[in-house]
């Protein structure tokens, strides 16, 4: 878990800049808050992804079979 997390906060803190570059090449900057906000969002989304990637739950197979009707 602790490899997930690590890539998380380098690809948050990437996210992070290149968000505030645009922004500042495109219109204002905005608060530091609005731009770490949006990059911990990113981390814990992109962690757990990862998480379940790593396990095989993205596969179409097995979301297929979560909203499959069971017969009884």
């Amino acid at each position: 878990m602790k490899k997930y997390i690590l890539k998380a906060f380098v690809l948050a803190l990437a996210y992070m800049l290149i968000y505030a570059a645009l922004d500042a090449a495109f219109s204002e900057l905005q608060s530091f808050r609005h731009y770490l906000i949006g990059a911990f969002v990113f981390a814990i989304l992109l962690t757990g992804f990862n998480y379940l990637d790593a396990k095989g739950w993205n596969s179409w197979k097995r979301i297929c079979r979560l909203f499959k009707k069971k017969d009884s």
